[in-house]
Order: structure tokens, then sequence, then C-alpha cells
């Protein structure tokens, strides 16, 4: 049997993306997660209230954002003050506070996803 061990998992803590009035913020685990992109695409399943963050790989019709390139102590910003808004107004979340949400990596698809209508811690 073979492991790949992570030695800075424990200190690292958790994906975690911060949803505020704003902006996306992402922590240096998700970072890590995207395996640290120069750019990323945001996409939104309005149905299933699930926002889905992944690598930038050339796809036609689709704005691509600075990544890695935009990292502050250890924390990514994508400002999105009008989508936030949005999103507020089909969860019933004014996004008065910061909330912070635990984020699923999907292995297969090297996507981030955040369930935008689940659990939240806020901040």
């Amino acid at each position: 049997m073979s492991y790949n061990f992570n030695w800075n998992a424990v200190s690292g803590g958790a994906p975690y993306v911060t949803i505020s009035n704003i902006a996306l913020a992402f922590n240096s685990v998700s970072i890590e997660k995207l395996g640290f992109p120069d750019q990323v695409i945001v996409g939104f399943d309005e149905e299933n209230c699930v926002i889905g963050i992944k690598p930038y790989m050339g796809e036609p019709n689709v704005k691509a954002y600075d990544f890695t390139s935009r990292m502050k102590n250890g924390w990514i910003r994508i400002g999105c003050k009008d989508f936030i808004k949005y999103l507020g107004s089909l969860i019933n979340e004014p996004f008065e506070r910061s909330k912070k949400y635990l984020a699923k990596h999907d292995d297969k698809e090297n996507i981030l996803l955040v369930f935008a209508a689940g659990e939240s811690e806020s901040e």
C-alpha cells in the first residue's frame, strides 16, 4: 500500500470560500485544491445554488479571472458584487456579513464546489 501524505494538511485547515457583499475569497487550502492555476472560471448552477470554480483551460466565450497572481496573505479575492447581490436575493441572504463556506473539491472534474444555500460559518 502506498500513501501520498500532505504534511501541511492539518496546519492549513480546510478548503474555505468566503462570500462577502463584494467578493468571493479563497483560502490557501482551496487555492491548493485547484492546483494554483493562473486563471479560473466561475460558474453558477442556479437550480441547485452551487458555485463552481475551476482552472481556466481556454474555454471559449467564458470570462476568465486572474487567480494566483492576485494572492495576498494566503488569500485570493474575486470581486463580483452584482453576482453576490443576485445570489443573496435567491437564497434570502443579503451577505451583510461575510460567510465562510466549506468547499468541496470534485477531483474528477477539478472543480471547487460551494453550496451557497448550505451551512456557513459567519465571520
